[in-house]
């Protein structure tokens, strides 16, 4: 056999072999690429050689032509992020007077809290809980994250985990009296050590030649510029998602008014901005389709074209606008921004302040409450009257799989929990004390609660046991299973595990003919609120077991009811459904398939 490049022969079969280029071979983390080519015939292996080769030649262009981020601007990124931080809140600080009692040490808490999560999921690898910084911090230095290779992406998110860590303990010093916190970490302490331009350059533009005559009147030029509604718009967003103030939810809608704003407005300083450009984002908005973040007519289309393409259409031919509430909230998003911007001396008011919106109804009609009539109905379907297999729930059959999508609707209507805190509890959180038992809702990682009010104690309800909860639980606690509902996965933009079975609350309910607008599973929450407060339950018991804030004087009082009390309120719940058929001792047939169940989410 003579010579064939890039082809050598080990026994009796031809392998590719190929040296990778010096500039590459740190990304690629080898040196050479060698694969067998599968043949012992030299006519076969040239062949499969040639094609391998081209295909080595596109990896290397496209890894060539895809960024990699440099030591410099990690460092810069991280630096950015720090410095940005602190400086941000600094200026909130200046700009309040003393705190009101508490909140100083749930501060301390909060950083706390933050730092210790962030070290855990530093540990776990778990680089994507830095993914909406990373993006924010480098699109400030005019880098797309989707443009970077996965390893380069990964750097940046953990690069941002580590800064994040030291920023919760260096804002934790701070409500503690010490402004001296030194980071611990390498990176963030050897980057802060160097010195810093008084300005980094602008995403999107050249930086200066430092060949430039350094002049008084370049220098006051740097020093007066300002950052535009854009790149202001993206560290918000990151300070509050960060700062846990909004979750990834809220700060991708607010990314979603931002542009839209941007994009009837111009991008200019925040200052720069009057209130005729409210006015006007105002009247463009109420005008928008409802299906204009949907449909695909709109899709890449400005405000302007938006609303052209939508009067184009036949009246017969188009949906109702937006919602005032929606209105209402993109003006929500806007004036949390200038609010701040306002404390920090960028500009002189908030011109999202003052504006008035349709009435909307009232708080206690905002969502429908399951009626009994519909309960009766839900609970005659096959998931409790017996399915024929954990992938046909909604066929009838003589099975009563009693996992997750079994218990789920039956624990918030006899508790008045929040779906993601039944999602998430722990085979510890379900205590007794004093004869009685209760579901502890608590924030302790990894759980997250929706705010403070909502740590509290809610007693099992009595049907709930004679349903074989309790003996659910203590199955679980035999095979020293963590979680109550296993099956659940995290999903959705803030890794809620109630992600997947909310979606699949709403097809069950469609296949079985018991979907309408404005009922979901929060309104069980509605349900068991409205039947304590039919039976007479005090308002402020109501709100201790639901974890709501009580308003008024009675709160400054009324610290908290004993769990008697609030046992008393719970079995007041009288749904006026005949569950009898269901309990333990009466069963047709109980099993606890998770399995099945965890198969059929998939």
């Amino acid at each position: 056999m003579g010579f064939v490049a890039n082809v050598v022969q080990r026994g009796r079969t031809f392998h590719f072999r190929r040296r990778i280029p010096a500039d590459l071979r740190q990304r690629l983390g080898r040196h050479e690429l060698v694969r067998s080519l599968g043949t012992g015939d030299i006519r076969a292996a040239k062949l499969k050689a040639c094609r391998l080769y081209v295909a080595a030649e596109e990896l290397f262009s496209t890894l060539r032509a895809t960024p990699m981020l440099t030591d410099d601007q990690i460092a810069r990124l991280v630096r950015d992020f720090y410095d940005t931080m602190l400086s941000d809140e600094n200026a909130g600080r200046l700009s309040r007077g003393p705190l009101p009692e508490g909140v100083r040490e749930a501060r301390v808490t909060q950083y706390a809290t933050m730092a210790a999560k962030g070290r855990e999921a530093l540990a776990d690898n778990r680089l994507d809980e830095a993914a909406f910084v990373a993006e924010m911090m480098l699109k400030r230095q005019g880098i797309v994250i989707r443009d970077l290779a996965p390893a380069e992406a990964a750097r940046a998110k953990q690069a941002m985990l580590r800064a994040g860590i030291d920023l919760s303990e260096a804002l934790k010093a701070r409500y503690e009296g010490d402004f001296n916190y030194e980071p611990r970490d390498k990176l963030l302490k050897a980057t802060l050590a160097e010195p810093s331009p008084k300005h980094w350059p602008t995403p999107g533009r050249a930086p200066a030649a430092d060949t430039a005559p350094p002049t008084a009147e370049r220098d006051e030029a740097v020093s007066v510029a300002e950052p535009t509604f854009v790149e202001r718009g993206t560290i918000f967003r990151a300070q509050q998602v960060e700062t846990k103030r909004w979750d990834n939810q809220t700060a991708a809608q607010a990314g979603a008014t931002y542009r839209l704003f941007s994009d009837l407005c111009g991008d200019k300083p925040l200052g720069a901005y009057t209130r005729k450009d409210a006015g006007r984002f105002r009247d463009r908005v109420e005008r928008l389709p409802g299906d204009y973040g949907k449909h695909p007519r709109y899709r890449g289309l400005g405000v302007e074209a938006i609303l052209t393409a939508y009067t184009a259409l036949p009246e017969t031919g188009r949906v109702a606008v937006i919602s005032q509430k929606t209105v209402k909230r993109h003006f929500s998003a806007l004036s949390a921004l200038w609010t701040a911007a306002v404390a920090e001396g960028e500009a002189d008011e908030n011109i999202f302040a003052g504006h008035r919106f349709a009435a909307a109804r009232k708080p206690s009609e905002q969502r429908d409450m399951w009626e009994r009539a519909e309960l009766v109905q839900l609970f005659a379907t096959p998931v409790w009257a017996g399915c024929r297999s954990a992938k046909f729930r909604t066929t009838p059959g003589d099975q009563i799989l009693r996992d997750e999508r079994f218990w789920l609707p039956l624990i918030a209507v006899f508790s008045g929990m929040r779906q993601e805190e039944i999602c998430q509890l722990q085979v510890e959180d379900i205590r007794e004390a004093d004869g009685i038992w209760f579901f502890d809702v608590n924030d302790r990682p990894p759980r997250k609660l929706k705010n403070a009010t909502a740590v509290r104690r809610v007693p099992v309800h009595s049907t709930l046991v004679r349903l074989g909860f309790l003996a659910y639980v203590e199955r679980l606690r035999r095979v020293r299973q963590a979680r109550v509902f296993p099956a659940f996965l995290p999903g959705g933009a803030d890794d809620r595990l109630g992600h997947a079975f909310a979606k699949w609350f709403t097809r069950y309910r469609q296949d079985v003919g018991l979907y309408r607008s404005g009922l979901n599973f929060h309104s069980f929450r509605h349900t068991a609120t409205t039947l304590m407060h039919q039976a007479d339950v005090t308002p402020a018991v109501i709100d201790h077991v639901t974890g709501h804030a009580t308003p008024g004087e009675t709160a400054r009082y009324t610290k908290r009811s004993s769990l008697m009390q609030l046992r008393t309120a719970i079995e007041r719940i009288d749904i006026g459904v005949d569950l009898s058929a269901l309990y333990v001792d009466r069963a047709r047939s109980v099993s606890s398939t998770q399995t099945e169940s965890q198969a059929d989410d998939k």
